[in-house]
């Protein structure tokens, strides 16, 4: 970068004082100067540097290159910045792997293609973010040049940034040509909320004057400065370029302003080579924006210490210049001038020329400029197949934008509409845009003939179960016309199982792993075995273990990582179906991690909050959840981050806090909408109204959650049904078709579920009159839900009541026995429960002084136990009156014990108290 002096920038030297002071001070964000080639966007940068450093800011950075391959500017930053040293076990497993994709010390080479259910560029913009903390330790500024020439998969994963970057000590300065083809690209960054864009215009004459003749130092007469400022146009480096010729020949240069001024210096430097050189220098520039000195002599036919020679007149004739230990053009636009010079056949035929010395070399990263030079030569046939190749590969390693660029160069040189289709269906679907992926195969049916069309409709049929279109998926599939294809019956018994029809996808499923037995695919064949245990689930949890636990077997033979965590997270989900906890959920965990597949990881740990709740409670999965729910809102993955609302929105009704249940369930997305959503959220809505102990409110609200559920023989065996069943047998609600119902459901295969129908058939038989048949039905309900304690305690009071109620079974001792664990766990309004049937049975509890746990915010504020029994019943809505009447209390006193709480917590109503405790319990 240029050290010249800055002339008519304050505004845009303020502008990225600012930024580097906000960075410094923890929060960092992009600054992305951008204007046309010669305005001082990269002295603006060396600016930038200057103040970071002065503010003890570390500095990486790295810079775009014409055909520069996917995250070349970010892959330079962090190795100039030693991450290629950096120990892979200080940054987080998932993003370590996401990082081996661009640092060769880090690759673990074990994934083979990017996760499907999430967007790799996401993980990869959080992986960026982790590896500048672990290997900056403080603020950092990244500077990234040329962003024009940036990959679509670079700005991708700056947007991302964009929105990160607020509360990150990290500070992105780019600069970007918006006079570049191409640029339209660029303009989607600066369109970003994250991205504050300095434009840099043209300087004025009295600037650029005062630039140009701090660039003289007294050499040129003010009447040749006047000359050279009016040819430079405003452009501050024209300026400084005419400056220095002007000096050097000690003439004014009498060219025309720019861009014609730089023609016609190009044109009056190359007339000062000889032929030879001349030839190396055309050869350069149709090459790339760097020349490549190890390539030309190829090129032109003419031995190495030839074409350095030419390299040094070029240099002398000041064509190029040296920058970090590289000799490279002294500026683009003179590359520019020198290809324009040129005529049309000598422009292909060099292309085509550079081309097969760029294939001849054999370096990967040449191949994108080498199919573009063999366009540009007319060899379009050639340079299609090379683009598409190349698309295959940046898919695989996720580089899914760039992936699909090369696929439009692809299309635009000739490739076969349907070819470019079927690696355009995967890439767009693994970004999430569904209904573009399935348009794209659609508009390429009609040109599809023989394999290629079979190959599009199945990968159509894919894309269509992704998105839950069970009935596209397999129109799709009968149009490819291949039957004997396991992926064939692999994808419509997929489909048929979306669906719910198990009686159809169980013997397609099994069709499909005998056809991919056959077809000797290991990943075809893990796929066949995954659907197959899915069905089997339904039915028989030990076939569904088998198929699950085979899959994990061959995919970890042939080490395909996403087929063997997707066994494991299968074979979890047995598991858990059979004994309420899981070995396989923690590996598939581990697993997923490691290889940086933070969609699989994530659906691991969603399905283990609701383990989570059913031991320990509600207020357990809080944390947790909270985590994934940020992860799934970053990364864009909906269902994820639907999941993990209802875990902080179920904490937070446990909480007894309606406004922080209410914000958590508004952030489920509409697109996560899934058969269990609607449960769920009857769930999260149920919970206040039974530990309330509303139990017709409880049952009404569940019951319009699940009804319209229990019909889909697919859906998750949620603890809900059970408790579904129990609350409307309680209640007196048309109980036995419910647990008719639950008898009927794969559903019932879970221990918790099979508990709660046990402990609802006891229910029935006490108030039928037969108590020798419910205490044996509450044994077997007992033995079902020793493996999960909390739901357990929460469902037993249910059944006591009954008993109490019916005069059945001994309640009494059970009732004190959950009184003590209900009040060691702190579930206070179940213990108040607890209490008031102990009275009921004629054994009341006395309360001297409070028993509920007082939260440490409430303590430190002077909250005494008793003021939190009181502070919890009016937090529920409870009058003085009914306040007194279950703490035995005079209503005096709780008012007393109410004004207490009013001047403590600083409130001025009982309203703003219940927000007051809301705030103060979170």
């Amino acid at each position: 970068m240029d050290a010249a002096p800055l002339v008519g920038r304050a505004a845009a030297v303020a502008a990225v004082r600012s930024a580097v002071t906000r960075a410094a001070e923890g929060g960092g964000g992009i600054l992305l100067v951008v204007g046309e080639a010669g305005v001082g966007k990269s002295r603006l940068l060396t600016e930038a540097v200057r103040l970071a450093r002065g503010h003890g800011l570390q500095v990486l950075c790295g810079r775009a290159t014409e055909s520069g391959g996917a995250h070349r500017p970010l892959i330079e930053a962090l190795l100039r910045g030693g991450a290629d040293d950096l120990d892979p076990g200080t940054v987080p497993a998932p993003y370590a792997a996401a990082l081996g994709r661009l640092l060769p010390s880090w690759a673990t080479g074990v994934v083979d293609g990017p996760e499907p259910s999430i967007d790799p560029v996401l993980v990869l913009g959080e992986a960026l973010v982790r590896v500048l903390e672990a290997l900056v330790g403080g603020p950092c500024l990244l500077v990234l040049e040329d962003l024009h020439w940036a990959d679509a998969d670079t700005l991708a994963v700056l947007e991302y940034l964009a929105d990160r970057l607020g509360d990150r000590p990290v500070l992105v300065a780019a600069s970007a040509r918006d006079d570049e083809p191409g640029s339209a690209a660029v303009d989607r960054l600066t369109a970003g909320p994250g991205v504050h864009t300095l434009t840099l215009s043209r300087l004025g004459p009295a600037e650029l004057t005062a630039l140009a003749g701090a660039r003289a130092t007294g050499r040129l007469r003010a009447d040749e400065l006047a000359a050279l400022v009016a040819r430079a146009d405003g452009l501050p480096l024209m300026a400084e370029e005419l400056v220095d010729e002007a000096v050097r020949t000690a003439t004014t240069p009498t060219s025309t302003p720019v861009p014609r001024t730089m023609t016609a210096l190009v044109r009056r430097r190359l007339s000062l080579l000889d032929p030879v050189a001349h030839r190396c220098l055309r050869a350069a520039a149709v090459a790339g924006t760097d020349p490549d000195w190890e390539l030309l002599p190829a090129v032109v036919g003419q031995p190495e210490e030839v074409v350095l020679a030419a390299a040094r007149v070029a240099a002398d004739a000041h064509l190029l210049r040296e920058d970090a230990g590289r000799l490279r053009w002294r500026h683009a636009l003179m590359r520019e001038a020198v290809v324009t010079g040129l005529l049309p056949p000598e422009r292909a035929a060099l292309a085509r020329g550079v081309a097969e010395a760029l294939l001849a070399r054999g370096r990967p990263e040449d191949v994108a400029r080498a199919a573009e030079l063999l366009a540009a030569g007319g060899e379009g046939e050639r340079a299609a197949t090379l683009f598409l190749e190349l698309a295959r590969q940046d898919r695989g390693t996720g580089a899914l934008r760039r992936a699909e660029q090369l696929l439009d160069q692809a299309a635009r040189t000739g490739a076969l509409p349907a070819a470019v289709a079927i690696e355009r269906i995967t890439v767009l679907t693994a970004t999430g845009r569904v209904d573009d992926a399935l348009s794209a195969g659609v508009a390429a049916l009609p040109s599809a003939t023989g394999e290629l069309h079979a190959e599009l409709c199945l990968r159509m049929a894919r894309t269509a179960v992704t998105a839950r279109r069970w009935r596209d998926a397999e129109a799709h599939v009968e149009r490819a016309g291949r039957p004997d294809d396991p992926r064939s019956l692999l994808l419509t018994a997929d489909a048929a199982f979306g669906a719910g029809d198990v009686e159809r996808a169980g013997p397609l499923a099994a069709a499909a792993v005998t056809r991919a037995e056959r077809s000797g695919v290991p990943a075809v064949l893990c796929e066949a075995l995954d659907v197959a245990g899915r069905v089997e689930r339904l039915r028989s949890p030990p076939a569904a273990r088998a198929a699950f636990s085979r899959a994990a077997q061959v995919a970890g033979e042939h080490r395909l990582v996403p087929q063997q965590v997707a066994a494991l997270i299968g074979l979890g989900t047995v598991e858990l179906l059979e004994r309420e906890t899981s070995e396989a959920l923690p590996q598939a965990m581990e697993l997923a991690a490691a290889a940086g597949l933070l969609g699989q990881a994530s659906a691991a740990e969603v399905i283990l909050l609701d383990s989570t709740v059913v031991q320990r409670g509600p207020r357990a999965v809080e944390a947790p959840a909270r985590v994934l729910l940020d992860r799934g809102a970053w990364l864009h993955m909906p269902e994820v981050q639907a999941a993990s609302a209802f875990g902080v929105a179920l904490a937070r009704a446990a909480s007894g806090d309606p406004a922080g249940t209410e914000a958590a369930l508004a952030r489920i997305p509409v697109s996560a909408a899934w058969p269990d959503a609607g449960p769920l959220a009857a769930a999260v809505r149920t919970l206040p109204l039974l530990l309330a102990h509303d139990l017709p409110g409880a049952s009404a609200t569940l019951d319009a959650g699940v009804s319209g559920l229990v019909e889909h023989r697919v859906a998750a065996p949620l603890h809900q049904f059970g408790l579904w069943a129990l609350l409307r047998t309680v209640v007196d609600d048309r109980g036995a078709a419910a647990r008719d119902v639950l008898r009927g459901l794969p559903a019932a295969l879970r221990p918790a579920n099979r508990g709660a129908l046990h402990y609802a058939d006891a229910v029935a038989a006490g108030r039928g009159g037969r108590p020798d048949d419910a205490l044996a039905l509450f044994a077997r309900g007992e033995a079902e839900l020793a493996r999960v304690p909390w739901l357990h305690r929460l469902l037993r009071l249910l059944v006591l009541e009954a008993a109490v109620a019916d005069g059945w079974g001994d309640p009494v001792p059970l009732l004190r026995r959950d009184l003590a664990e209900h009040e060691r766990a702190g579930d206070s309004q179940l213990a108040r429960t607890c209490r008031d049937l102990l009275k009921r049975a004629g054994a009341p509890t006395r309360r001297g002084r409070g028993t509920t746990p007082v939260p440490g915010a409430l303590r430190a504020a002077g909250v005494t136990s008793r003021e939190m029994d009181v502070l919890t019943l009016v937090s529920t809505g409870s009058t003085n009156a009914e306040i007194a009447v279950r703490l035995f209390l005079s209503p005096r006193t709780v008012e007393t014990h109410v004004a207490s709480l009013l001047a403590k917590l600083g409130a001025s109503h009982r309203g703003q108290l219940r927000s007051r405790v809301a705030a103060l319990t979170r």
